[in-house]
Formats: structure tokens, C-alpha cells, sequence
């Protein structure tokens, strides 16, 4: 998936940063732009029949933030010895458009190395979904790659339609510069330790080289200028720890001597949760399940995709849709979830990071800002694994319908457990840890299974409710369904986060590893906060940016 987030979202990266480095949706908008070579969807592939109410449920608007003014105060006295006010975090957090338009290529770029397409070929499904979302007040958003994400909408995804293979930056980046002779990139290595040299300057650590490990056999490169860390959520932190980057009382354990001491590395670890529900379809509808079930359809669809490069194999999941809290519940419920929510940040104020507690600000706000979805829906025509059913039926077809929190409270870690470079550090995502989380999560599940799933057209499509089975009614039953289905949507960021050393971040607005002199971080562990989109376009574009920050500094 090649989406993007509110543009509300980096309103917040950039207020944790007091607006510095320009990571607001203006200042990452030209990256996002200059990563892609994007293809709108062919006119008869346009999403059908926009809503003409916005959202569900916006006329009832009010104020309802005063449930949050407890905490509010509690933050801004943690606040205080940092540069951050209240005042200013709840002013980002507001920023956002309730406008939607029709898809403009202003927003898109036309020659980047990554291409952005849509789907050719769509199933029986996508139709009826399309309308029955419509029909609950999930408008089809026509631009939602504009900073208003708000709706359901044909999702453009990596894909090189042209030549039917997917777009990723070994043929993006890296085969256009392959014969460069100052480029080498060795596959099988593994980084082990950034050397720093044995004085400061300017009172910062300095790296000299890197040591790396290829079959077994150590080197080290040296580093004439500076190291750029792009090891992803789970390695960066490892590697930055081995390196004597990172908390004391972690590393020093382990008998590695500090060389910064940067708390924040391997903690603020997001990640989208994610519960799928399986619903069996009517055998008269076209779904991927065709290609298990029909030996014949799939001996066609091969010789159409080798003759075309499109067709059904050329698909992917394209259906998506992305709310806020009041396009599903009444505003009694999310009154009653976010008074829990802010008695339990009350109570552990104390307890959490000058990050954590500008965060939990942001995100209460959010949760009033009707164009920050905090949950998105993924459409599936066809069978995927669930929580109790790990494998198809003979003849069978299916949808499945999951429900993703996209702005968790929870907060999860990274961290090193041996001295080991080759040993995987102790990854712990806390996953629905505070309670908020897992309140919404529920809701959201049962939203699927009772609103969604039987309103007409779609409701006419589904033969049986799957997984959980029809019998599941109860929220004990759905709660018992989530700690079996819960599963990542493989989105983990923030183990690396950009914000002040003060706060407890790791990289500074030039991605510079506090306390390093020429020490980078370019990968989704730089997130401050987690966005409502897919991670992958918003990585492209920090890369983007980060090259352009790199080049200016020498």
C-alpha cells in the first residue's frame, strides 16, 4: 500500500519539534511527490457513487475536550522544564481540512523512482462494499492522498503497471546506480558496532567507522564524513546499543560502556494492531479464492498476466477506508472511553516520558479532530488466515474485513539482551496494553461484524459469518476472539524517535543522533508518532528529504 496520512498527523511531528526542520505536511509534501512516478486509476475504475454526507454522525459537532482537561494539566506542569507548551501541541493538533476534492495530480509526482499505481481488475466485492460503506457515511474520498484521508477510496499501491511487478527500491534506487563506483551495497552483511573516535569535538561523540560481519569474516569501513543508520525499527536501536548509544542501565549490565546516554533509544515503539474477521461468500462471486478453486480460471489468469502483465495476479488489496471514532460510536461511548483513558494518564503521568506525555496530548486532541482517522477497515476479497481458521475450504470463498487502531496509546520497546551483534534483540510491542487501545479495538470489531457486515448491498454477499462464528455475540466472546486474531499490520515505528534530546528523542531535525556529530538515522524508526497510512510512502519521503538535509550538509 502506497497511502498517505492526515496532514494533521505531521502538524504534530512538527510541534514536538517547535517547528523546526520542517517536517509539517508543506515541508514532507515535495518528498512524497519526488519518490514516485504515479498513475491515477483509468476512469471506469474510479470509485462509484461519493456520499453526500461527509462523515456519519458530523452534524452532532461540540465540544467534548473538557473530559481531557485533567490531563491537560497534568501535562503541562511535566512540560515545563521543556520548550513545549500545551496550548501549542493542541494547536497542531486541530490542523486539518474537512474538504474533500476530486484526485489531483498536484499532490502526486510524475518522474520519482518509485512507482505508484492502482488496480486494474477488482472483485465481485469491491462494488457492494463501496456502497454499504457509503451508505453508513463513509464517504469515497477521492483525494486522499491530499492530507484529507477521511473516507473509503481506492488505495494506489507499489505496483508498475506497466510492467506488472511490484516497485521497491532495489529496482527504484538501486539498479539506477549500481555502476557507480563510489556505491557498493553488500547483501548477507550484517552491521555490528559504530567505532567512535577516542575524542569529541564540540563536545559530540564521533563515529570513524563501522565494523560489519559477511559469512562469519569481520571488516570495517571507515567513515570519512559521517554514518548513515538506516537499519529499521528493530536493528537501528540494536545497533545504536551495541554502540554504546542508548540507556545506561540497559547497556552497562551487558558491559558496554556508555558512550551517549540517550535514553530514548528502543523505547516508543507503535505499531498498528490489527483484528481480521472472515466472512464466507456466495458461490456466484468473483473473488481471489477463484484462482485456488477453478484450475481452469487460473491456467487463463496466468496466460493473461504473461500476455498483459494485469489481470487478477496483478491485483492487490485496494479497498480501504479510514474514520474517526464519531463515524461509529455516539458521543456518549467516546465520552465514557476517553474519561478512563484520561484517569489512567492522570495516574501515570509520573511514570511517563516528556515524549510520552506530548504525545498522549496530541493524540487526546486527535480524538476531537474529525479529519485524524483513529481506525482504518482493510477489505479482502479472499481467504487470509484469521485468528481460529488458518486454512481455506475446498470451493469456498471469502472476505475479510480487518480492523486496525491507527494512533495506540500503547507504547512498546526494543531492546538489546546480549553483547551478540547476530542475537536478535528482545522486541516487546506491548500490543493493547493500555486499555484505550483495546476498548477501541473491540468497538471497532464489533462495528464490523454488527453494522458493516449486514448492511445491504454487501450483506446480500456473505453466506456465513466465519471467524469469528455466527455463536460469537458477546463482547466476552469478541475479547476472547481478539487474543487469539490479534496480529501486527506490520507497521512498527518510532524506536528512534524525532523529537528534542529533552523529550526523549534520539535524532535531532537534521536526523542526527544526539550527541553524535555525524551520526544518522534514516528509516521508520525516526517516526515521533504513528500515522493513519500505511508506513511505506512516508519512509520513501523522509529518505528523499534526508538526502536533500545530507547534501546541504556537505
Amino acid at each position: 500500500m502506497f497511502n498517505r496520512p492526515a496532514k494533521g498527523e505531521f502538524s504534530g511531528w512538527s510541534a514536538l519539534n517547535l517547528g523546526l526542520g520542517s517536517w509539517s505536511w508543506s515541508g514532507l509534501l515535495p518528498y512524497f511527490k519526488k519518490s514516485e512516478t504515479y498513475k491515477p486509476p483509468r476512469p471506469e475504475d474510479v470509485f462509484p457513487l461519493a456520499s453526500t454526507t461527509r462523515r456519519r454522525a458530523f452534524q452532532r459537532r461540540q465540544n467534548t475536550t473538557d473530559v481531557a482537561d485533567a490531563f491537560y494539566t497534568a501535562a503541562d506542569s511535566a512540560l515545563g522544564p521543556t520548550a513545549l507548551d500545551v496550548d501549542d501541541l493542541l494547536a497542531a493538533a486541530s490542523d486539518g481540512s474537512d474538504t474533500v476534492s476530486k484526485r489531483d495530480d498536484a499532490y502526486h509526482g510524475s518522474s520519482g523512482p518509485v512507482h505508484a499505481s492502482h488496480n486494474e481488475w477488482y472483485s465481485d466485492l469491491a462494488h457492494p462494499y463501496i456502497l454499504s460503506m457509503n451508505s453508513l457515511g463513509v464517504a469515497t474520498n477521492f483525494n486522499p492522498d491530499s492530507g484529507d484521508n477521511v473516507g473509503i477510496y481506492n488505495c494506489p499501491a507499489s505496483v508498475d503497471r506497466d510492467a506488472g511487478v511490484r516497485s521497491y527500491a532495489a529496482p527504484a534506487y538501486y539498479a539506477p546506480n549500481a555502476a557507480k563506483t563510489n556505491f557498493l551495497v553488500l547483501t548477507g552483511a550484517q552491521a555490528t558496532k559504530i567505532n567512535w573516535k577516542s575524542s569529541d569535538v564540540d563536545g559530540l561523540a564521533v563515529a570513524e567507522s563501522v565494523s560489519f560481519v559477511v559469512n562469519g569474516v569481520s571488516y570495517t569501513a571507515p567513515a570519512s564524513k559521517e554514518v548513515i543508520l538506516s537499519g529499521g525499527v528493530f536493528n537501528t536501536p540494536q545497533l545504536l546499543e551495541l554502540s554504546g548509544v542508548g540507556n545506561p542501565s540497559i547497556i552497562n549490565p551487558l558491559g558496554i560502556t556508555t558512550k551517549i546516554n540517550l535514553p530514548g533509544v528502543g523505547e516508543n515503539l507503535q505499531d498498528h494492531a490489527m483484528i481480521p474477521l472472515s466472512f464466507t461468500i456466495k458461490s456466484d462471486y468473483l473473488t481471489w479464492d477463484e484462482l485456488r478453486n477453478n484450475a481452469t480460471f487460473a491456467a487463463e489468469a496466468a496466460a493473461q498476466y504473461a500476455a498483459t502483465k494485469n489481470g487478477i495476479l496483478a491485483s492487490n488489496i485496494g479497498v480501504l477506508s479510514f474514520f474517526p471514532l464519531q463515524s461509529f460510536l455516539s458521543t456518549s461511548k467516546i465520552l465514557s472511553i476517553v474519561k478512563t483513558l484520561v484517569s489512567d494518564l492522570c495516574s501515570s503521568t509520573n511514570s511517563m516520558s516528556p515524549l510520552q506525555i506530548a504525545q498522549s496530548v496530541l493524540q487526546l486532541a486527535w480524538l476531537w479532530n474529525h479529519s485524524i482517522p483513529q481506525v482504518e477497515v482493510v477489505m479482502i476479497p479472499g481467504f487470509n488466515p484469521t485468528g481460529t481458521v488458518t486454512a481455506p475450504s475446498a470451493g469456498t470463498n471469502y472476505m475479510i474485513l480487518s480492523a486496525a487502531l491507527q494512533h495506540p496509546f500503547s507504547r512498546g520497546t526494543v531492546h538489546i539482551s546480549s553483547t551478540d551483534p547476530l542475537t536478535k534483540p528482545t522486541i516487546d510491542p506491548k500490543y493493547l496494553s493500555n486499555a484505550f487501545d483495546k476498548t477501541v479495538l473491540l468497538e471497532a470489531v464489533k462495528y464490523i461484524r454488527n453494522t458493516i457486515a449486514t448492511t445491504a448491498p454487501i450483506s446480500n454477499f456473505i453466506a456465513t459469518f466465519n471467524d469469528p462464528p455466527a455463536s460469537s455475540t458477546t463482547d466476552a466472546d469478541y475479547e476472547a476472539y481478539m487474543k487469539v486474531a490479534l496480529e501486527s499490520l506490520k507497521h512498527p515505528v518510532g524506536t528512534a524517535a524525532l523529537a528534542p534530546k529533552e523529550l526523549g528523542g534520539v535524532v535531532s531535525q537534521q536526523l542526527l543522533v544526539h550527541g553524535s556529530k555525524n551520526v544518522r538515522v534514516v528509516d521508520a524508526s525516526v517516526f515521533p508518532m504513528h500515522i493513519s497510512a500505511h508506513a511505506q510512502s512516508t519512509t520513501y519521503a523522509i529518505g528523499e528529504k534526508a538526502a536533500d538535509i545530507i547534501k546541504a550538509a556537505w
